[in-house]
Protein backbone atom coordinates (compact mmCIF):
# COMPACT_ATOMS: atom_id res chain seq x y z
CA UNK A 1 0.00 0.00 0.00
CA UNK A 2 2.96 2.34 -0.30
CA UNK A 3 2.56 3.47 -3.91
CA UNK A 4 0.05 5.75 -5.55
CA UNK A 5 -1.57 2.95 -7.55
CA UNK A 6 -3.46 0.98 -4.93
CA UNK A 7 -6.19 -0.30 -7.24
CA UNK A 8 -5.45 -3.98 -6.58
CA UNK A 9 -5.35 -3.46 -2.81
CA UNK A 10 -8.65 -1.55 -2.93
CA UNK A 11 -10.37 -4.36 -4.82
CA UNK A 12 -9.28 -6.86 -2.17
CA UNK A 13 -10.06 -4.67 0.85
CA UNK A 14 -13.29 -4.86 2.79
CA UNK A 15 -14.83 -3.59 5.98
CA UNK A 16 -12.51 -1.72 8.32
CA UNK A 17 -9.55 -2.12 5.93
CA UNK A 18 -11.50 -0.24 3.28
CA UNK A 19 -12.42 2.48 5.80
CA UNK A 20 -8.76 2.88 6.78
CA UNK A 21 -7.65 2.99 3.13
CA UNK A 22 -10.28 5.60 2.30
CA UNK A 23 -9.38 7.97 5.11
CA UNK A 24 -5.65 7.35 4.57
CA UNK A 25 -6.03 8.29 0.89
CA UNK A 26 -8.05 11.40 1.71
CA UNK A 27 -5.33 12.54 4.10
CA UNK A 28 -2.53 11.72 1.63
CA UNK A 29 -4.33 13.63 -1.12
CA UNK A 30 -4.86 16.61 1.16
CA UNK A 31 -1.20 16.43 2.18
CA UNK A 32 -0.10 16.73 -1.43
CA UNK A 33 -2.71 19.23 -2.56
CA UNK A 34 -2.39 21.75 0.26
CA UNK A 35 1.32 22.58 -0.22
CA UNK A 36 0.79 23.00 -3.96
CA UNK A 37 -2.12 25.41 -3.47
CA UNK A 38 -0.40 27.23 -0.60
CA UNK A 39 2.79 27.77 -2.61
CA UNK A 40 0.80 29.11 -5.56
CA UNK A 41 -1.10 31.58 -3.36
CA UNK A 42 1.99 32.55 -1.36
CA UNK A 43 3.52 33.86 -4.60
CA UNK A 44 0.60 36.33 -4.65
CA UNK A 45 1.02 37.12 -0.93
CA UNK A 46 -2.29 35.43 -0.13
CA UNK A 47 -3.52 32.47 1.86
CA UNK A 48 -6.39 30.19 0.93
CA UNK A 49 -8.61 31.86 3.54
CA UNK A 50 -7.75 35.30 2.14
CA UNK A 51 -8.55 34.26 -1.42
CA UNK A 52 -11.85 32.78 -0.26
CA UNK A 53 -12.72 36.03 1.52
CA UNK A 54 -11.85 38.05 -1.59
CA UNK A 55 -14.03 35.76 -3.72
CA UNK A 56 -16.94 36.13 -1.27
CA UNK A 57 -16.57 39.91 -1.38
CA UNK A 58 -16.36 39.93 -5.17
CA UNK A 59 -19.59 37.93 -5.37
CA UNK A 60 -21.26 40.42 -3.00
CA UNK A 61 -20.66 43.32 -5.36
CA UNK A 62 -19.65 46.91 -4.68
CA UNK A 63 -21.72 47.36 -1.52
CA UNK A 64 -19.63 44.80 0.33
CA UNK A 65 -20.70 42.63 3.24
CA UNK A 66 -21.04 42.87 6.98
CA UNK A 67 -18.31 41.12 8.93
CA UNK A 68 -20.77 38.57 10.34
CA UNK A 69 -21.97 37.72 6.84
CA UNK A 70 -18.41 37.13 5.67
CA UNK A 71 -17.95 34.78 8.63
CA UNK A 72 -21.19 32.96 7.83
CA UNK A 73 -20.25 32.46 4.20
CA UNK A 74 -16.72 31.33 5.06
CA UNK A 75 -17.90 29.27 8.05
CA UNK A 76 -15.40 30.88 10.44
CA UNK A 77 -15.64 32.61 13.80
CA UNK A 78 -15.96 36.35 14.34
CA UNK A 79 -12.37 36.64 15.58
CA UNK A 80 -11.11 34.77 12.52
CA UNK A 81 -12.97 37.18 10.22
CA UNK A 82 -11.58 40.18 12.07
CA UNK A 83 -7.99 38.95 11.71
CA UNK A 84 -8.54 38.00 8.09
CA UNK A 85 -10.03 41.39 7.21
CA UNK A 86 -7.28 43.17 9.17
CA UNK A 87 -4.60 41.44 7.07
CA UNK A 88 -6.42 42.12 3.80
CA UNK A 89 -6.87 45.76 4.78
CA UNK A 90 -3.16 46.14 5.59
CA UNK A 91 -2.44 44.81 2.08
CA UNK A 92 -4.80 47.42 0.63
CA UNK A 93 -7.16 44.78 -0.80
CA UNK A 94 -10.27 45.61 1.25
CA UNK A 95 -11.70 48.66 3.00
CA UNK A 96 -14.04 48.94 5.96
CA UNK A 97 -16.88 51.46 5.88
CA UNK A 98 -19.64 52.28 8.33
CA UNK A 99 -22.92 50.62 7.46
CA UNK A 100 -26.24 52.43 7.11
CA UNK A 101 -27.37 51.58 10.63
CA UNK A 102 -23.93 52.47 12.08
CA UNK A 103 -23.91 49.23 14.07
CA UNK A 104 -22.42 47.20 11.28
CA UNK A 105 -19.14 47.65 9.51
CA UNK A 106 -19.17 46.81 5.82
CA UNK A 107 -16.16 45.34 4.07
CA UNK A 108 -15.68 45.84 0.36
CA UNK A 109 -12.97 45.21 -2.18
CA UNK A 110 -10.70 48.11 -3.08
CA UNK A 111 -9.63 48.58 -6.72
CA UNK A 112 -6.39 46.77 -5.78
CA UNK A 113 -8.47 43.96 -4.30
CA UNK A 114 -10.57 43.66 -7.45
CA UNK A 115 -7.39 43.46 -9.52
CA UNK A 116 -5.77 40.92 -7.17
CA UNK A 117 -8.78 38.63 -7.09
CA UNK A 118 -9.21 38.80 -10.88
CA UNK A 119 -5.57 37.91 -11.48
CA UNK A 120 -5.27 35.31 -8.72
CA UNK A 121 -8.62 33.62 -9.28
CA UNK A 122 -7.79 32.98 -12.93
CA UNK A 123 -4.39 31.52 -12.11
CA UNK A 124 -5.87 29.50 -9.26
CA UNK A 125 -8.57 28.08 -11.52
CA UNK A 126 -5.98 27.06 -14.12
CA UNK A 127 -3.84 25.37 -11.44
CA UNK A 128 -6.81 23.41 -10.13
CA UNK A 129 -7.80 22.42 -13.67
CA UNK A 130 -4.30 21.00 -14.21
CA UNK A 131 -4.51 19.10 -10.92
CA UNK A 132 -7.88 17.56 -11.75
CA UNK A 133 -7.25 16.99 -15.47
CA UNK A 134 -6.86 13.26 -14.82
CA UNK A 135 -10.56 13.03 -13.90
CA UNK A 136 -13.53 13.09 -16.25
CA UNK A 137 -16.36 15.56 -15.67
CA UNK A 138 -18.50 12.66 -14.43
CA UNK A 139 -15.80 11.55 -11.99
CA UNK A 140 -15.46 15.11 -10.71
CA UNK A 141 -19.22 15.37 -10.09
CA UNK A 142 -19.22 12.00 -8.34
CA UNK A 143 -16.25 12.94 -6.17
CA UNK A 144 -17.84 16.27 -5.24
CA UNK A 145 -21.08 14.51 -4.31
CA UNK A 146 -19.29 11.88 -2.21
CA UNK A 147 -17.03 14.38 -0.42
CA UNK A 148 -20.08 16.54 0.35
CA UNK A 149 -21.82 13.49 1.78
CA UNK A 150 -18.78 12.73 3.94
CA UNK A 151 -18.58 16.34 5.20
CA UNK A 152 -22.27 16.20 6.17
CA UNK A 153 -21.54 13.06 8.17
CA UNK A 154 -18.61 14.75 9.91
CA UNK A 155 -20.79 17.78 10.77
CA UNK A 156 -23.44 15.45 12.17
CA UNK A 157 -20.87 13.63 14.27
CA UNK A 158 -19.66 16.97 15.65
CA UNK A 159 -23.23 17.94 16.57
CA UNK A 160 -23.82 14.53 18.18
CA UNK A 161 -20.72 14.99 20.38
CA UNK A 162 -21.92 18.41 21.60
Amino acid sequence: MGGDDETTDVRRASGSDLDVMLVHNLLRTHGRLLPLVDAHLRRRNLTGAQLNALLVLRAAGGDGLRMNEIGRRLVVTKSNVTGLVDRLQRQGLVARTAGRDRRATLVRLTPAGVSAVRRTAGEHTRLLARVTACLTAREKRTLIRLLTKLRRRLRQMRVDRS
